[in-house]
């Protein structure tokens, strides 16, 4: 996101950090995919990600929610990256953790603001498509997506609020939406 943190924007260092923050403060075991959090270039691919996924899903107490920041991947990488990482980071924690035992769990997607860049709607747009897929495939697995599409001027607190309240169990009835925080 091409924003400053001194006018509350969110960065992709600080969402994923405060995501975590708050929905571990309630008890979610969350897991926010950024640049940050990929493998290093020794790793290549899916493999990169599979070797990072097992180590969050072995964690004690697994993981329940994961926050996959398409901002951060698409103004660091682009926009093939952002969904290809979206799309790798999603397959390898369903395969690894939520389809395993039966257990289901949640997956947000953090779509780009408008003024990330010339393609910023069409990630969102992807990302939006993409959630609503997988939700209908996945439902009958107890796994919820949901993409949210924060503005130019959202604080990353109001962006982990609502990650934080799609981790509570009332945030299991909301599915294949778009969360559209962009104003009118």
């Amino acid at each position: 996101m091409a924003g400053s943190a001194e006018r509350g924007e969110p960065t992709r260092e600080s969402l994923g950090r405060a995501v975590c923050e708050v929905c571990e403060g309630l008890g979610s075991h969350v897991h926010a995919y950024t640049r940050e959090s990929q493998a290093p270039d020794s790793m290549a691919g899916e493999a990169a990600i599979d070797a990072a996924v097992a180590n969050v899903a072995s964690a004690p107490g697994g993981i329940d929610m994961l926050v996959v920041d398409g901002a951060g991947l698409f103004v660091a990488e682009g926009l093939h990256e952002c969904l290809a990482g979206a799309w790798d980071a999603t397959r390898a924690v369903v395969n690894g953790a939520f389809l395993h035992g039966g257990r289901g769990g949640r997956i947000v997607y953090l779509a780009p603001s408008p003024a990330a860049g010339p393609q910023a709607d069409a990630a969102g747009a992807g990302l939006e498509n993409l959630g609503r897929t997988l939700s209908t495939e996945w439902a009958r697995h107890g796994i919820t997506v949901v993409t949210i599409a924060p503005g130019d001027g959202t604080p990353a607190g109001e962006v982990a609020a609502l990650c934080a309240y799609l981790a509570s169990p009332a945030g299991a009835y909301f599915s294949g939406c778009l969360l559209d925080l962009r104003g009118p």
